[in-house]
């Protein structure tokens, strides 16, 4: 066995590798059948390729172990509408066709709706971003070998080279958002991802308190960084 782990450009063929990733990471749930839990990582892969501009990969032995994804906006040069969100809409679409399905589509617009929200009132603070870092997933028995760290060093490089001043990224409770504390961003906005039952005043203070220690609810970040030299060196990476 090979301990050496390269990186290259994400491939067209890598995006079977990468879906599994997804479903392992985010999409198991024991009240869906696999083909579900399938649908929507390769639904959230085509979500995130539908918005980025440069990718990524990790290899090792063959095998797609992390992958980065990240959008600079100067580079954009598909329309609005490019294939890979045609699919995704697709997809989307194919959901209805079960409770679950529709039960998951409804799950995934309440947390984009959150993710909008939040980002909307950081531009409404003045905040004005050239770039997004789309996604950084790493699998979970390649952790802690420096993986992180390089595929997100080689996005903030891609930033750098194009002018981006300032990114952002989405993030939630569920992933090692502790990552991005370690990297020296900064969490620009937190939401509690509610779902569609009622609440009651008290309630709904709760899931808001602004405690050291989050609730049982999902939570939603945004974090952003600048991309100046002066910023290079503050609170590195320590770990993937």
């Amino acid at each position: 066995m090979n301990d050496t782990i390269t990186y290259r450009t994400m491939r067209r063929d890598d995006y079977p590798a990468i879906t599994q990733m997804l479903c392992d990471a985010w999409h198991t749930d024991p009240t869906m059948d696999h083909d579900l839990e399938m649908k929507l990582a390769e639904i959230d892969l085509e979500h995130c390729l539908g918005r980025a501009t440069n990718a990524q990969v990790a290899v090792k032995d063959g095998e797609i172990v992390g992958v980065v994804l990240g959008r600079i906006d100067a580079q954009e040069t598909r329309n609005g509408l490019n294939s890979h969100r045609t699919r995704n809409m697709r997809l989307l679409a194919s959901l209805l066709t079960s409770s679950r399905g529709r039960k998951a589509l409804l799950d995934m617009k309440r947390y984009e709706d959150t993710n909008l929200k939040m980002i909307a009132e950081a531009k409404k603070d003045g905040h004005a971003y050239q770039g997004e870092l789309v996604l950084l997933l790493i699998r979970p028995d390649m952790r802690g070998q420096g993986i992180g760290k390089h595929l997100f060093g080689w996005m903030t490089d891609q930033f750098k080279q194009a002018g981006v001043e300032r990114y952002f990224l989405f993030t939630d409770s569920q992933c090692d958002y502790a990552f991005y504390d370690n990297a020296g961003l900064t969490r620009r906005a937190e939401s509690a991802v509610l779902d569609n039952e009622p609440h009651t005043p008290k309630e709904e203070a709760e899931v808001h308190a602004e405690d050291d220690v989050l609730d049982d609810h999902l939570h939603a970040f945004v974090y952003d960084n600048e991309t100046s030299p002066a910023n290079e060196g503050v609170n590195p990476l320590g770990r993937d």
